[in-house]
Parts: structure tokens; C-alpha cells; sequence
């Protein structure tokens, strides 16, 4: 009887129990795109005599409604169809079939398949778009709500939906991004005997439009990128920045971003040049307080490869002053500047190619932002590879600056060489209180978190007092994933079960009914 009205649900399309209810309804389809900046962390590799492009990705859902995906009938190759759940404006849904989830032996969890697909393509004369020169293969993907994309979507949620990978439900919430770095499986393009040269490189996600969305003509998204043989100098990790306003639409303190955001207590950036004749450089940065004689942007330089100039702006780009000297640097003083945005343009005396720089900011002080870490707050046992782990914080500052938090994790409470970065949790902004921690970025074992936050001048730290153990298996029971089969996991449970989300659909039928509820008690009674 199952198997029938399963069937049954995805030939309709919709129930028709729904039809009368909604026919005057609209649907709140989600739009995901490729975010752009992310495919500016890159790097190239060689291994096994072939020379590899890693990047890093992120799909952000943009659109009016939830991306909701659960897994219907399983398949003997470790395949499982893909249902997505489409929302309407009175609260009701239909359902459709939306490609497989398949199992993905090197995160050992489920992933949605062929997510996205990444190419490098022919850059023409005047940016134009050519032929496919070299492709990565299709990639799945295991779709988190990972990082806040857009806050002021309207029905953003603040704590997102879709934390865990498995194979009940996965998606994207309204303004929520799944992030792949570059160091994760599966996020490289091969360009071995590639010739040296300039290229665009193309992230597409739902090549094969599996998925339903608002606007499926905004998938693709691409940006420029220089790869050489090491007979010519390429552009530098900060490129493009050749405009003010360029640089402004890059992530505030995002890796490799000349919208550098908080430099404090000071930041020296090396191996920039000036690649291509007349070609400038823009960096941008916040300085929190009244600058004094000591708080100061510099270039450093060899002045006979090829003499540079530093100008500073505002941040309406309206001049403020310069340094144009013979020496091996420049250097601009901030005394007298208010806290606030700043520029820094980076020009050639002479009409010279390539001359290599560094550039540092030492930004102006300002009293000490304080940070504490309030979730986990209890001891969490998780699935390695499956669960994320949601850090939150308290971050405030004294001169009511805007603030930054990024997080880290060890196996002790301390920094002592061997703690992780959350590549994704870089620069978070402090208002949003909270970052979501992907398990696939850490080894087995248990993990106190760290946040680390800045006004853009000084720093301070806080760990949790708890901490999450990311295990080889889970617990179906375990609703709170606490490491505990109590109360709370049944209330837990039973509001998934009224409310008839996925989580409670605990057989994977695509259906929330008393079968689902009868193997939830089953293994609530024998604790596991």
C-alpha cells in the first residue's frame, strides 16, 4: 500500500487532498546560485605527474522558498531518488521527483548527485565567453545550511533548517550557502599541458535542472582567472582588483579578498604585483579608532624593478593623500582619521609590467571587543562526516564597532599549535551570533570550539565549555543529538512528527505516519 501511493504522489505530482486548498496558491520556489566569491580560494597542485586546479565552491539559495529534498525509494547500487518538496504561500506543498542521492564512499554519508559541475573556459578579447578547454566531472554534494548568504531575504531563518547528511532530508534554508572548500573530494578541474594564458572558470550548479527552481537561466556563474607555466609572472591572489568598486563587491574578509575588513592589529600582505601595464590596485579596510602617527599603509618594494606610488581614499573614493617618493617603499600616516573605511590604490610611477610588492595596514586602536562562546554548552555526540554542530557566541565591543568572529576547534581548550580552522567561519560577521560546523573539516575525536573575535584592531577569545565527539555511528533516537535517549529527544521527535517535516520520516517512504513513529519508539525503548 505504500509503494502505491508513493508512486501514486510522485505521477500527480500533488496530493489531492492539496489541489482545492492551494489552486490559488503560488509556489515559493527556492533560486540556488553559485556565489562567485568563493571560487576566488583556489590553488593549483601537482600530484601523480599531473597538475590539478583545486577551488573552492559555494551554492546559496537566493529565492522565495526553502530548498527541501528527502530520499524516496533506495536501489541496490547505493542510489536513492531524490523528492523535493515545494512550499506554497498557504502553507500547504506538493511534491516531485528531483534525481538521486547517492552514497558517497569518501565523506561516508549520502550526497545529492551531480550538484554541480565546474569547467574552464576560453577568456576572448574583450572578456568574451569561448569553448569548454578543460572539465572537472560532475560533483555531488551533501547541501547544508553552512554559511548565512543574505539575512534580509524575507524568510530567512536565523538558525537555518538542513544541518545533518543523511539521507532523510537535505536542502537549503532562504539565505543560507553550502560551502565545499577546495581541500574537500571532488573539487578539482585537471590542467595538465593546459597552455599558459587566461581563462574564465565556470561553476554550474544542477546542470541537469533536477530541481525546481524560480529562475533556472542564473545557474552558472563564472570569473576570471590567469594559469602559467612559471615563464611569466600571473596575477597576484588578490586580483581582480583593479577598481573601487570592484573590490566592494567582493566578501569583506574573505580569503584572498582586497575587501580586506579587519586588518588589526596590523596585516602584511606578500607576493602581490602589478601584472599588466597601467594596471592598479585597490584593497579596502576598516580602521576602528582615531589614527595616530603610528597607524599607518605602506608598500614595500625594489624601486629599481620598477617604482610604485600608494594613494589613500575614503571610502566614497574621494582622495585623501599620497606618497610618491624614489625609495624601496611608501608609507601614508592615518593621524587625524576618524574610525572607519579606507582605501589604498597601488599605481606604477612608469609605465612598467610586474613589480612585486607587499602591503601592510596598521590600522588605528580601539578598546578590546569581547567575545563568549554559549553553544555547545552541553557535551554532543555527533556522526562524523553526517552532523554539523552549530557554535554560537555573544560578541560586543565597547566602542559599538562592528565585529568579526572566526572559529576554531581542538581537542583541548587552548592554541597550541594543533587547532583547525573552519575555513568557512572566516571573518564571520559578530552580529550574527553563530556559525555552522561542517564535520567533513575535522577528523574523528572530540572538539572544543573556539571564537575568535576583532573589531579590526584587537582580538580576544573565548572556547566553549562543552564539547561535540564526532563518532563513526550514530544514534537514531539520539533526536537532540546529546549523546542522551531522554525525554527531550521524544518531544523533540513528536513536534517533527505533528508538524510532518522529514526528520520524522524515519523509514524514508516519503510519508510521516505511524510506521515512522512505531521505529522511532522501538528504538526509544531500547535507548538507542
Amino acid at each position: 500500500m505504500k509503494k502505491f501511493l508513493a508512486a501514486a504522489l510522485l505521477v500527480s505530482l500533488v496530493s489531492p487532498a492539496l489541489v482545492s486548498t492551494a489552486s490559488a496558491q503560488s509556489d515559493l520556489l527556492p533560486d540556488i546560485i553559485v556565489n562567485d566569491d568563493e571560487l576566488y580560494d583556489r590553488d593549483i597542485i601537482s600530484q601523480g605527474g599531473r597538475t590539478y586546479l583545486r577551488l573552492s565552491n559555494g551554492t546559496a539559495n537566493a529565492g522565495a522558498g526553502k530548498l527541501y529534498l528527502y530520499g524516496g525509494q533506495s536501489y541496490p547500487d547505493n542510489t536513492q531518488d531524490v523528492i523535493q518538496r515545494v512550499y506554497r504561500t498557504n502553507g500547504t506543498f506538493w511534491e516531485r521527483a528531483a534525481g538521486r542521492f547517492v552514497y558517497h564512499p569518501a565523506h561516508n554519508h549520502i550526497h545529492f548527485e551531480n550538484w554541480c559541475i565546474y569547467r574552464l573556459r576560453e577568456r576572448l578579447p574583450n572578456d568574451g565567453v569561448g569553448d569548454v578547454v578543460a572539465q572537472g566531472s560532475k560533483t555531488s554534494f551533501c547541501i547544508l545550511d553552512l554559511v548565512v548568504y543574505d539575512p534580509t531575504l524575507p524568510g530567512f531563518p536565523p538558525g537555518g533548517q538542513f544541518r545533518t547528511c543523511d539521507s532523510t532530508t537535505q536542502g537549503l534554508s532562504v539565505g543560507w550557502m553550502d560551502v565545499y572548500s577546495k581541500n574537500l573530494a571532488g573539487q578539482t578541474i585537471d590542467i595538465t599541458g593546459l597552455p599558459t594564458g587566461d581563462y574564465w572558470l565556470e561553476s554550474e550548479v544542477d546542470p541537469a535542472n533536477h530541481v525546481l527552481e524560480s529562475n533556472e537561466a542564473n545557474n552558472a556563474t563564472r570569473v576570471a582567472i590567469s594559469i602559467y607555466d612559471g615563464s611569466l609572472t600571473p596575477p597576484d591572489a588578490y586580483e581582480p582588483n583593479g577598481t573601487l568598486d570592484e573590490v566592494k563587491g567582493r566578501t569583506e574578509g574573505a580569503l584572498s579578498s582586497p575587501n580586506l575588513g579587519p586588518v588589526g592589529p596590523s596585516k602584511v600582505i606578500s607576493g602581490l604585483n602589478l601584472h599588466a601595464p597601467g594596471n592598479v590596485d585597490w584593497y579596502r579596510f576598516y580602521s576602528p579608532g582615531a589614527g595616530t602617527s603610528s597607524d599607518y599603509i605602506r608598500i614595500d618594494f625594489v624601486n629599481s624593478q620598477g617604482n610604485l606610488d600608494l594613494r589613500l581614499f575614503d571610502d566614497t573614493g574621494t582622495a585623501i593623500s599620497g606618497s610618491f617618493t624614489n625609495q624601496n617603499f611608501e608609507r601614508i600616516n592615518l593621524t587625524g582619521l576618524p574610525r572607519g573605511w579606507y582605501s589604498a590604490m597601488v599605481s606604477a610611477a612608469a609605465n612598467v609590467t610586474n613589480p612585486a610588492y607587499s602591503f601592510t595596514v596598521n590600522p588605528a586602536t580601539s578598546a578590546t571587543p569581547s567575545v563568549e562562546v554559549t553553544e555547545p554548552s552541553i557535551d554532543l555526540h555527533l556522526v562524523h562526516g553526517v552532523d554539523t554542530v552549530k557554535v554560537e557566541w555573544i560578541a560586543t565591543d565597547p566602542d559599538n564597532d562592528a565585529t568579526w568572529v572566526t572559529v576554531y576547534a581542538n581537542t583541548t581548550p587552548a592554541f597550541n599549535g594543533s587547532e583547525v580552522l573552519i575555513p568557512t567561519s572566516l571573518n564571520t560577521p559578530g552580529a550574527l551570533g553563530s556559525h555552522v560546523v561542517n564535520s567533513a573539516y575535522l577528523d574523528h575525536g572530540t572538539y572544543y570550539f573556539a571564537a575568535v573575535v576583532t573589531d579590526g584592531s584587537t582580538t580576544s577569545t573565548s572556547w566553549s565549555t562543552a564539547t561535540a565527539t564526532f563518532d563513526e555511528n550514530g544514534c537514531l533516537s539520539d533526536v537532540d543529538h546529546n549523546g542522551f535517549v531522554n525525554g527531550d529527544d521524544y518531544d523533540a521527535y513528536a513536534a517533527y512528527f505533528e508538524a510532518g517535516q522529514g526528520e520524522a520520516d524515519l523509514n524514508h517512504d516519503g510519508f510521516v505516519n505511524g510506521d515512522d513513529f512505531d521505529h522511532f519508539a522501538e528504538h526509544f525503548e531500547a535507548g538507542c
